[in-house]
């Protein structure tokens, strides 16, 4: 009997709760499909940097996880709190709670295997998608299937649990403190005024306003080349974001009063249409979910922080690229003595055709007058390079070249720490050789991670001054006509490991594996950290943005099932229907709105402050507005699917409130 009820009680509930359901399914099956697609050996062969997907996948999925509980939870509330009625007569009928309480299990368990079945089909399908991305990503021209296996399954087996064992325990926790008043009178509990008078409500507002610009403020003062490296910066990031959130939470508790407040101030606006009767509405409701709303916020907040940074990591690709390994080979020794290039040249010769080898030389300026002004400890000289062997760098690269005259030099410096150098006085001149030089420029996009041992900054002076000077480190750059792989770079370290391992005195082994650095394989790596990373802020971003979503929905429809009597009153004070539906829209409207405003505020002006670091990095500086409006288009697409959802399942419920009033007549 109780069994047969459940079943019939779930289907009912489907078509009430069929968007729920349906974004449930969507996220068990998106966890599904990733954790076929990292189980995947074939994937996982596509790039060294792919084996550590799982381990990331593994921690969001938490936070996902989380998030999913939070929605359930939510869902399953309404669903208790629209038939609590229904309950309580139950219980008048004679049934044990203990029954009622088996029976909302017994349906939660029903709706959610429901979910769980159709996500595993839904899931491989999405495996296949997720996998023609990353492959496409990666710039691999073949496809891969994705078999279901057993494992990825049972993770999503376990996750499904772990959630449903959670939501429902605090279900019964909730059902054993009702009585038989409550059940029957649930629905009909008044709204709870959170502020007593408006002057606590004004502070509260005031408050959490100035927090919150108090939060970005102190997130954009960290946002510099001079802090962003500090190890303080995590810190004050993270109470930016502590204060953000209560500014969040505390702006939700408030905004609804203070609209209602600005509506009933303005006579003219308030009795204009129908704006009293939506600002009651929105504020009737936010005053009793102001802590739903702020974390509905923090939710769109993260969504658009996801979104964001998925487009500036795909923006720094090419940036990336050419800092790590702008040339097809390129070789480096530090210590004597030193290698002999022409083993590596040998190696390259048997797989590849060379183009063109060249060999260059940095040298030890032991003035160190520019290393002072980047607060090095760890060497005592300037690495110098001469003219000539700079310009064949940038023939490779087909760069112009540079000329300087006699008794002037170049410097060359990484972008995000010209702010040391630029503007500096005290570089104009420098002592080198007995001479003064003077300062020509300053190049930053020359520049590469490997130009020398000691990073930072490269000295360029004509060939003439170096005479003299130790060297410090050999180069071997070899440009060949094929496109090098990562499987290069793997075959140098195992042929030539007598000159990468090196082993010291005391016989300790170090690889110095570093220092040989492959183009093939820095582009391999940056496509799979941009695929990784693109893939997972979607994935992050769908999740959060639909959850959200599927709240706000759940919401408004319950409200147009809880509150009817609103509607029907409206129709026989002869409001049509064309009229009625537009207040309709109004309401949703405001209440899909508001929650958004904060959040959209908060992630451009923390993008913004972002782009001071990222912006040496990107094709423009202005870059971050085309990622910002393109993070919005996506979230808006997917928000307003649930929007007009929602809109149509309250047009269906008021219309079929109205067949019912109709037949009773």
């Amino acid at each position: 009997m109780l069994g047969k009820l459940a079943v019939r009680n779930t289907k009912r509930s489907l078509k009430d709760y069929l968007i729920y359901l349906i974004t449930i399914t969507i996220s068990f099956s998106l966890i599904l499909a990733f954790h076929l697609v990292v189980a995947s050996d074939e994937v996982l062969k596509l790039s060294s940097g792919m084996g550590s997907f799982k381990n990331v996948l593994t921690f969001i999925n938490g936070m996902i996880i989380f998030v999913i509980c939070f929605l359930i939870n939510y869902t399953t509330r309404f669903m208790f709190e629209k038939r609590s009625k229904e309950l309580g007569t139950y219980m008048l009928l004679g049934i044990k709670k203990k029954s009622i309480a088996c029976l909302l299990v017994i349906e939660n368990i029903l709706l959610g295997a429901a979910a769980f079945v159709l996500a595993i089909p839904l899931g491989f399908a999405f495996s296949q998608f997720v996998s023609l991305v990353i492959v496409r990503l990666l710039g691999i021209p073949k496809v891969i299937f994705i078999s279901v296996s057993v494992g990825p399954i049972g993770f999503l087996a376990v996750y499904f649990l772990a959630i449903y064992v959670l939501v429902l325990l605090n279900l019964l926790r909730r059902i054993r403190k009702m009585t038989v008043h409550d059940f029957l009178y649930f629905e009909k509990q008044n709204e709870k005024k959170m502020f007593g008078s408006s002057r606590k409500r004004n502070i509260l507002f005031g408050v959490s306003v100035l927090i919150g610009a108090g939060a970005l403020f102190l997130w954009y003062s960290r946002c510099s080349f001079e802090k962003f490296g500090e190890q303080s910066t995590t810190t004050w990031l993270m109470v930016s974001i502590i204060l953000l959130i209560l500014s969040s939470y505390g702006i939700s508790a408030t905004c609804a009063d203070m609209l209602l407040s600005v509506l009933l101030k303005s006579k003219k606006m308030k009795y204009r249409k129908d704006h009293l009767f939506v600002a009651r509405t929105f504020a009737s409701k936010v005053r009793t979910m102001s802590f739903t709303f702020g974390t509905l916020s923090m939710l769109i907040l993260l969504s658009l922080l996801c979104l964001n940074f998925s487009s500036i990591n795909k923006g720094v690709y090419r940036t990336s690229i050419e800092l790590n390994a702008p040339y097809d080979v390129e070789v480096f020794d530090w210590t004597q003595p030193f290698d002999d290039f022409n083993e590596y040249v040998r190696v390259i010769d048997e797989d590849y055709t060379i183009n063109k080898i060249m060999m260059y030389n940095v040298y030890k300026e032991p003035g160190h007058q520019i290393q002072n002004y980047y607060d090095v400890q760890f060497y005592d000289y300037d690495p110098v390079m001469k003219l000539s062997d700079y310009n064949q760098c940038l023939a490779l690269r087909n760069m112009d070249p540079i000329d300087l005259k006699d008794h002037e030099y170049f410097l060359v410096t990484n972008r995000q720490l010209l702010y040391k150098v630029e503007n500096n006085e005290a570089v104009q001149r420098i002592r080198f050789a007995g001479e003064e030089l003077h300062l020509k420029g300053i190049d930053t996009k020359s520049y590469w991670y490997n130009m020398n041992n000691t990073g930072r900054f490269t000295v360029i002076v004509p060939d003439a001054y170096v005479q003299g000077l130790e060297i410090a480190e050999p180069h071997l750059i070899v440009d060949t006509v094929e496109e090098t792989t990562s499987e290069l770079e793997e075959k140098i370290r195992t042929e030539l490991k007598h000159f990468l391992v090196v082993t010291d005195e005391n016989g300790e082994q170090t690889q110095e594996y570093y220092r040989v650095n492959v183009r093939g394989t820095a582009i391999e790596e940056q496509n799979s950290m941009t695929a990784m990373m693109a893939s997972i802020c979607l994935y992050i971003a769908f999740i959060l943005i639909s959850a959200v979503g599927t709240i706000l929905a759940v919401q408004s429809l319950s409200d147009a099932a809880k509150y009817t009597y609103r509607y029907q009153t409206l129709r026989r004070l002869g409001v049509n229907d064309r009229s009625l539906f537009r207040t309709v829209r109004k309401q949703l409207w405001i209440l899909f709105g508001v929650p958004v405003i904060c959040p959209v505020i908060s992630s451009f002006s923390m993008l913004t402050s972002v782009n001071h670091v990222y912006q040496v990095m990107l094709e423009s500086r202005f870059s971050y507005l085309f990622y910002f409006i393109g993070g919005l288009a996506i979230f808006f697409l997917i928000y307003g699917i649930y929007w007009m959802a929602s809109y149509i399942g309250f047009k269906r419920n008021i219309s079929e409130e109205r067949s019912n009033e109709n037949w009773d007549y």
